[in-house]
């Protein structure tokens, strides 16, 4: 099923802003402590305090309306941090520290998606495509010199799906921890990780 394209004038009325306010808190908490796959649109509507039919104006299932929301929060890091210009070794030390911040205040929610038995699959294909665009915006912008052994550039394909998979399964390896260990530690270690030509600090 399609997810609803919201119209100009819905995303820009303030009732609706409203109510896509509320249905964002509903599902977050919800989410934290059920997989959002078994959710329906009516127990969010409810916790919301908003009826089905403004819920299905904003998504077309409560697992939509969750990767909704969780990406709505990743885009507006990336926009933070990649957009403009300047040095991109701290921009991508920002933006990293900060997504991994954003997984752990939604630890619960992405232990369920990411890491358990519960999970489908739906988040970790939404955190690596977030990922993947991000490093493809670099490339883009010739902000990362490829590899190119024997003179043959590796493809920017390639190298995006690498970097950001390898990036969701640090990630993912993180919230197993209890607790997580701090950010700074966990960005040195991924660092490590990571070829010399990625600019991470």
């Amino acid at each position: 099923m399609l997810e609803p394209k919201q119209s100009a004038e819905t995303s820009s009325d303030p009732r609706a802003l409203r109510s896509r306010e509320k249905l964002s808190s509903a599902i977050l908490a919800l989410a934290a402590g059920h997989d959002a796959g078994t959710l329906s649109a009516g127990q969010v509507a409810a916790t919301a305090g908003v009826n089905r039919s403004t819920f299905y104006q904003h998504a077309a299932s409560p697992a939509a309306l969750l990767r909704q929301v969780l990406s709505e929060e990743l885009d507006t890091l990336r926009e933070t941090h990649l957009s403009g210009p300047g040095d991109i070794g701290p921009a991508i030390v920002a933006v990293t520290a900060d997504v991994a911040r954003h997984v752990d205040r939604h630890r619960d929610i992405y232990r369920r998606g990411l890491v358990t038995d519960s999970g489908t699959g739906a988040l970790h294909a939404m955190l690596g495509s977030h990922f993947e665009a991000s490093v493809r915006l670099l490339l883009a912008r010739r902000a990362i010199e490829i590899p190119a052994p024997g003179g043959r550039e590796v493809p920017p394909s390639m190298v995006a799906r690498y970097i950001a998979y390898g990036v969701v399964g640090a990630l993912e390896s993180r919230l197993l921890e209890t607790p997580p260990r701090p950010v700074d530690e966990f960005l040195d270690d991924l660092r490590e990780l990571l070829p010399d030509w990625w600019p991470i600090g």
